[in-house]
């Protein structure tokens, strides 16, 4: 028979049952700190739990680890005592480390290089130099408008100090001129982007064409030109939102578009992608076809055999023709048309341009 006394939560902290027969006996063996653990003869392992064991165990090595540490400790501040030398205690290292002034080091970053500037750039220019920098700033304030927020006395500073290091007016012109088109809100040609430097951009273009697109991603894929009749590919993307439909002939504005690069037959071509953060402003509708690929919450065409379907009201204007004109005039272009369209090889836009021929 076996008898506990006491609390039986207290089984963990080093209590251990005997069966003595008949009469039970708990003895609770006291968890002391042992400062040589079981090297203590006094210490009998064989009466402690086995988590108590380990805690003896793991109290003496931390006490021997202490002990050693201290040692060595005071045997460097005897030699430097022998030599002279004070070595001050641990309050009077950390009072010294939080008063200090030099408490926090310098970083390992790189250290950015000195470049000496022109303060008054202004006053190394003559009279003819300073006439130029203003002709010059106020095209160039001219030739953005309201794009920018430069304005022209910061244009005009800009010029000042290339002048100052040495440009030519010319140089340091389109120079400046080629800085401020990069920035993401301004208008820049087509030509000029960048796609390894660059990570924004605006553009206003004239729709080409459009193409199917490939990727489950993409929205709309087509090819832009501008004014001067360079050209990019730009793909609408079906996570951006609700951007507006894209149709050949339009002419559009994007504004923060973003810039990459992909290899067409070995070289390397300038592509913009239009997200979320992009934007797409009108700026004159076309009459083309909108190729695209429609969105996850768009509803799905009727099938051709519904009522409300673009091939039924077809057959029953065909069929309304017929009657009045005597025979359904038909050709064969369109039969083959029609056929493409209900096997889904080309779009709803492409059967309604192909309605009026």
């Amino acid at each position: 028979m076996t008898v506990a006394l006491g609390d039986a939560n207290e089984a963990a902290g080093g209590l251990k049952t005997t069966d003595m027969g008949i009469e039970g006996q708990v003895s609770r063996r006291e968890s002391r700190r042992a400062p040589r653990g079981f090297d203590d003869p006094e210490m009998n392992r064989e009466s402690y739990t086995l988590a108590v064991e380990e805690r003896i165990e793991g109290e003496a090595e931390a006490d021997r680890k202490s002990t050693a540490l201290a040692e060595r400790f005071e045997s460097i501040r005897a030699q430097a005592a022998e030599k002279g030398e004070v070595i001050p205690d641990r309050a009077e290292r950390c009072r010294a480390e939080v008063t200090a002034d030099t408490h926090y080091q310098r970083t390992t970053s790189e250290e950015p290089p000195e470049v000496e500037t022109i303060e008054n750039p202004w006053s190394e220019l003559d009279q003819s130099q300073v006439a130029a920098v203003n002709q010059s700033a106020q095209r160039l304030a001219d030739h953005f408008g309201h794009e920018t927020y430069m304005g022209r006395a910061s244009m005009a500073q800009c010029l000042a100090r290339r002048l100052a290091d040495g440009q030519h007016i010319a140089n340091a012109t389109i120079s400046l001129k080629e800085s401020i088109e990069q920035f993401p809100d301004v208008k820049q040609p087509i030509r000029s982007i960048d796609p390894f430097k660059q990570y924004q951009t605006t553009i206003e273009a004239t729709v080409d064409v459009l193409w199917s697109p490939r990727g489950t991603g993409q929205r709309q894929v087509g090819l832009l030109s501008d004014e001067n009749g360079d050209t990019v590919k730009v793909v609408v993307w079906q996570k951006s939102g609700r951007k507006p439909t894209l149709k050949e002939g339009d002419q559009v504005r994007i504004e923060r578009g973003k810039v990459n690069a992909y290899q067409r037959n070995g070289e390397w071509e300038t592509s913009i992608a239009v997200d979320a953060e992009a934007e797409i402003t009108h700026l004159a509708h076309g009459d083309g076809p909108g190729t695209r690929r429609k969105m996850a919450g768009e509803a799905p065409s009727p099938p051709a055999w519904d009522m409300e379907s673009k091939t039924h009201q077809w057959l029953i204007e065909m069929n309304a023709n017929g009657s009045k004109a005597g025979r359904g005039d038909i050709s064969d272009e369109r039969i083959d048309a029609t056929n493409d369209w209900l096997m889904g090889r080309i779009s709803d836009e492409e059967f309604d341009a192909g309605r009026g021929e």
